[in-house]
């Protein structure tokens, strides 16, 4: 019986396009390929969703690899490009309607430790019950330890979780630790038939 219904965040419950948010964040189509290259797309970048370096080692470490004259770039980018995050409005009335059926709300995402600063914008979250941000706690999907550390902290058993990503292996992943994956395209109505057949 399912009790626990599990969120990713990125492109589930708000929408995570770094080609959008680097055209937010400069009108320069080179400086835009910049920030996707050197920052989101950089090793530094996946250390940070781990938890194993600091914003200010990130940037330094991105500095020795970059032309000085995109470092004040970058810096912005690093410390404001969730400014530039879109929560999908749609996702709320469907969280709160799980919430109100007495299943328990949950996030598993790869993310850094500065997202937290942007949870007060996103609606939905407040009808979820607890939060796993991986840099918190030192792994990433779609590694398996992590989901097992996810069900051991909140004390949940696998078999009674439904996990939605948009990601095919960090679903699969869910999926060989017990848990019922769901991979999600952005269709919300397909989203909600699983839900009323697996609930």
């Amino acid at each position: 019986m399912i009790k626990n219904i599990v969120f990713d965040m990125g492109n589930v419950i708000l929408r995570w396009n770094p080609e959008y948010i680097a055209s937010r964040l400069s009108n320069n189509l080179d400086e835009q390929k910049i920030i996707i290259k050197e920052l989101f797309n950089s090793e530094q970048w996946q250390m940070l969703d781990q938890g194993t370096i600091s914003l200010d080692e990130a940037l330094q470490q991105i500095y020795l690899i970059t032309d000085g004259q995109y470092h004040d770039l970058l810096k912005y980018s690093l410390y404001h490009w969730y400014d530039y995050l879109e929560v999908f409005d749609d996702m709320v009335p469907l969280v709160k309607e799980l919430k109100q059926q007495g299943y328990k709300i949950y996030l598993l995402s790869n993310c850094g430790l500065q997202i937290k600063d942007y949870f007060h914008k996103v609606t939905a979250f407040k009808y979820f019950d607890d939060f796993y941000v991986s840099a918190y706690n030192h792994l990433l999907k779609p590694d398996l330890q992590i989901y097992k550390h996810f069900l051991t902290k909140f004390n949940l058993k696998a078999k009674e979780c439904i996990f939605i990503d948009d990601i095919l292996v960090n679903v699969e992943g869910a999926n060989k630790v017990g848990m019922k994956g769901y991979l999600y395209d952005g269709d919300i109505n397909h989203l909600k038939s699983f839900l009323k057949k697996s609930l």
